[in-house]
């Protein structure tokens, strides 16, 4: 049999769908790349936001049509079946079956029960850590999972209810997959966990997210990245481990989400304004050149114009590298989802251009100093289209320069140009492999 995995949201969730490759693969299945040429078709979900679950709504119509054509069976699988409970089904009647994010293992068990006719959902609780084989896409780049699930229940996050609460591998499990990846010659590892900073909270052992970093830093693996950390658990152990690293990426993605303290503390987020940029300072003190890079939500319940304005204060003095910006949108299950969801649709959308507008002015800002400069990039992708290649620095800046698909997978020395809020656009000195 042939399968197909589609893949919506976070990194963690590209693993994850590496994961199920792996698993399918394993059990003799062909992973192919069309939906049109599957036995099944599985989509790895999302639920982060409305618009995530409204893309698998529409995902699913499509492919129903094409099972028209051809018959397949359709598997809608992780965040959103678990999230929306038994009722997902119902959300979505063209699925054949569903399943959650824990039991990934099971999953040619399903696809038989669902091949013998059987319409089901499969959605046990979150818990454990399940070792998995992985398909890995790439020969140079690789994700490796620290931990899964997280504790600290913000209010607008349905992630404690998806994915459960923080289960951290042990720590000699995770360095024995980092020495596996050098010694097959991958060449960036990002590290990944829904809070990686409260990595070891659960291990009791003492065990924490900076020794992690150290242990990677002696590893002959030549860049290697973290993803996502959270400004309540980020310790200066981890901004001294990043400084002392000589491998590891000076790049820290620490959400804000708000500059407003009310704000804030109707997220549960643990901290104010004040001390976030108290943390940014701290940061980048330690960490010399370090990238930030931050998400915000616009339109929480209750936000008004002075919450925004703050917002915007604390965007303009973080000078973040980049910022991911998102329209709220109640979740299932969470307690913000309780309160009014009172900012009207027009006015989140005027806030969300306002910002992005300025995000986008202080990143060209950013990208104009390095006009001139010299940069180590890893290309990844190759943009036929344009024939250019794109690729990232250490700190994790967007770069793009000419060249073909041979350039891909190298480190490159790029001579910096010109300038664009996305990206530093440049010329390729030399590469090495």
């Amino acid at each position: 049999m042939k399968a197909c995995v589609l893949t919506w949201g976070c990194q963690l969730n590209a693993l994850r769908s590496q994961e199920i490759e792996g698993v399918l693969g394993q059990a003799g299945f062909t992973v192919v790349d069309r939906p049109e040429q599957a036995d099944v078709v599985v989509l790895n979900t999302c639920m982060v936001r409305q618009r995530a679950e409204d893309k698998v709504a529409g995902r699913v119509g499509e492919l129903s049509r094409l099972k028209q054509e051809k018959p397949f069976l359709i598997a809608v699988g992780g965040c959103m079946p678990q999230g929306r409970g038994s009722q997902i089904l119902r959300l979505l009647p063209q699925a054949d079956f569903a399943f959650g994010t824990s039991d990934v293992h099971k999953l040619p068990h399903l696809i038989e029960r669902a091949r013998a006719g059987e319409k089901f959902a499969y959605l046990p609780a979150p818990n454990g850590l399940e070792r998995l084989p992985i398909r890995r896409p790439s020969s140079f780049q690789a994700y490796v999972r620290l931990a899964e699930g997280c504790s600290h229940a913000c209010s607008y996050c349905v992630v404690p209810r998806v994915r459960g609460p923080l289960r951290s591998r042990p720590l000699p499990e995770i360095v024995g997959e980092l020495r596996g990846l050098a010694e097959q010659g991958y060449k960036e590892v990002t590290l990944l966990g829904q809070n990686v900073d409260a990595y070891g909270l659960d291990l009791g052992d003492g065990t924490r997210f900076a020794e992690v970093l150290r242990a990677a830093s002696q590893i002959p693996i030549p860049w290697v990245r973290f993803t996502t950390s959270h400004p309540a658990y980020m310790e200066d152990e981890v901004m001294d481990a990043l400084a002392q690293g000589a491998n590891l990426c000076p790049h820290v993605h620490l959400a804000v989400q708000s500059g407003s303290d009310r704000v804030l503390q109707a997220m549960n987020r643990g901290y104010t304004g004040e001390k976030f940029l108290a943390l940014v300072g701290r940061l980048r003190r330690k960490v010399p050149g370090v990238n930030i890079t931050t998400d915000v939500i616009v339109g929480f319940p209750g936000e008004t114009e002075k919450d925004f304005a703050a917002t915007v204060e604390l965007v303009k003095e973080a000078e973040f590298g980049t910022v991911y910006i998102a329209a709220y949108s109640p979740r299932p299950g969470t307690a913000a989802a309780a309160l009014p969801d009172d900012v009207p649709f027009q006015e989140k959308q005027r806030r969300l251009e306002a910002l992005l507008a300025l995000t986008r002015q202080l990143a060209l800002d950013l990208h104009r100093r390095r006009i001139g400069t010299t940069v180590t990039v890893l290309a990844h992708q190759h943009l036929p289209e344009k024939n250019l290649v794109m690729g990232k620095t250490k700190d994790f800046r967007t770069v793009l320069v000419p060249g073909d698909r041979a350039l891909v997978g190298q480190f490159l020395e790029v001579d910096v140009l010109a300038a664009s809020s996305g990206a530093l656009h440049g010329r390729v000195r030399r590469g090495w492999q």
